[in-house]
């Protein structure tokens, strides 16, 4: 497969799991969370209640602002083929592989951007792995570079969540 398809298949992804995200949040946090609360652990309850009254555009704004970012690494990976970009812009969010489904079945319920880790990311970063390794594309360099990608991705994360919190 070529890097076009790869940047395409990433952007699509990434779309449809922030889109699930997005229409589920805010129903989620209202219905669910109350019920499941005494389930999960108390430092990831004070996590939760930081961001408990968080809407769904409040928590679009996050990802507009991360799509912006991860747009303009795109552009320069497609621009330059500089790899470490996108793998570390894949890294980065392959973060979020596990966290979905490990939750639902911790919790025993259905949380927000489950069935697209199921049915999309997962499927995906299996591809991606095992497509990249076989093409030598993990080598210390680009490893490196992507480890900063990511360490620039965070404040990046966190800020995204100030601007919503601020202005919605």
């Amino acid at each position: 497969m070529n890097l076009e398809i790869w940047m395409l298949t990433f952007l699509m992804i990434f779309m449809l799991h922030n889109l699930e995200e997005i229409i589920m949040v805010e129903r989620w946090l209202k219905k669910t969370y109350p019920k499941v609360r005494k389930k999960i652990p108390l430092f990831a309850q004070k996590e939760i209640n930081r961001v408990k009254d968080m809407t769904s555009i409040r928590f679009a704004v996050v990802v507009f602002v991360l799509s912006i970012f991860a747009s303009v690494l795109l552009l320069i990976f497609a621009t330059t083929q500089l790899v470490f970009l996108f793998v570390g812009l894949n890294l980065f969010f392959a973060l979020n592989i596990f966290t979905h489904p490990l939750q639902s079945l911790f919790l025993k319920c259905y949380t927000p951007g489950v069935w697209t880790s199921i049915f999309l990311i997962i499927p995906y970063y299996i591809l991606f792995f095992d497509h990249f390794s076989k093409a030598g594309a993990f080598t210390i360099q680009t490893m490196i570079g992507a480890f900063l990608v990511i360490v620039i991705f965070i404040p990046i994360f966190l800020f995204s969540h100030k601007i919503a919190a601020k202005w919605f």
